[in-house]
């Protein structure tokens, strides 16, 4: 029986955790309580948390391994933690379109928690995020059979970089880097905590299916991403000051809305790693 207090967000998306203070050790109860929620509901939500960088590199720790990210230096003293920063002179946001965190990766990551530093006002710098779960079980059965027979050619750079050159850090990286990272991962995949079956397909790293012809792999990519995006999918999170959310990178997307030009947004984000290999180097 879950003790631990929640409000689950309309859709079976997201749960607002209530009562849980994070920046005290938490016991293996209130933790197995906030997994079984996480599993369920993909996302997570505390609400006025006043944690430090050690503190939330803890909470990561809970769920599994805490791993720097490839190519972005972490933040000095904790490498770990990823600062995604926006300054009012900034065009352009960090990785701003639809994508998984790092599904480019044979191991990609399990789960990440942004913890909300310094944001706009409240109606700006909104979050979306899209249940892959339920935009896979509302395929129907002929087109799930043929998809969890495929398996898609993630990279750093996707299909395009096109529109993304400018993009902090995610553009920049891309021109520094001398060769791209790809992977084969499968198009449909089975939570190894809930068991349940979910998309797992991005429009960011996301490139081909390698059994299919361009035309074809741009085909029914087009079309997954627009499936998976539709309203009834989607949650809007609008941020508010020291909030931690920590969302499930095998069952969501998320988009974050870069509509807050000439205000400063300060994130810190941390990874939690797979506990298996799924793709392939190629």
């Amino acid at each position: 029986m879950i003790a631990v207090s929640y409000e689950p967000k309309p859709g079976g998306l997201g749960a607002v955790i209530n009562g849980v203070d994070l920046a005290q050790p938490l016991d293996e109860k209130t933790i197995s309580d906030i997994k079984q929620i996480f599993w369920e509901f993909h996302l997570i939500i505390f609400k006025n948390q006043k944690i430090t960088p050690g503190q939330q590199i803890r909470f990561g720790k809970y769920f599994g391994p805490v791993v720097k990210h490839p190519y972005i230096k972490g933040l000095e003293g904790y490498p770990e933690i990823m600062v995604v920063e926006k300054k009012e002179t900034d065009k352009h946001n960090f990785a701003g379109a639809w994508h998984t965190d790092t599904s480019y990766q044979e191991v990609p990551a399990l789960a990440s928690a942004l913890y909300a530093r310094q944001i706009p006002p409240s109606t700006l710098g909104n979050t979306l995020f899209c249940n892959l779960v339920a935009a896979y079980e509302a395929l129907s059965r002929p087109l799930q059979e043929f998809l969890m027979r495929l398996s898609a050619i993630h990279s750093f750079t996707g299909r395009s970089m096109t529109g993304r050159e400018q993009d902090l850090g995610y553009g920049q990286l891309a021109k520094n880097k001398t060769e791209d990272i790809k992977v084969l991962q499968p198009v449909v995949r089975r939570h190894p905590m809930s068991l349940k079956y979910s998309l797992y397909v991005n429009p960011m790293f996301t490139e081909s299916f390698p059994t299919l012809t361009s035309d074809e792999s741009d085909l029914i990519l087009d079309y997954l991403f627009q499936h998976s995006t539709k309203s009834e999918f989607i949650f809007r999170l609008c941020w508010e000051p020291n909030d931690l959310v920590m969302w499930d990178n095998l069952t969501t997307m998320h988009n974050p809305i870069n509509d807050y030009d000439g205000y400063y947004r300060l994130m810190h984000r941390v990874v939690i790693a797979g506990a298996e290999k799924s793709g392939i180097c190629l």
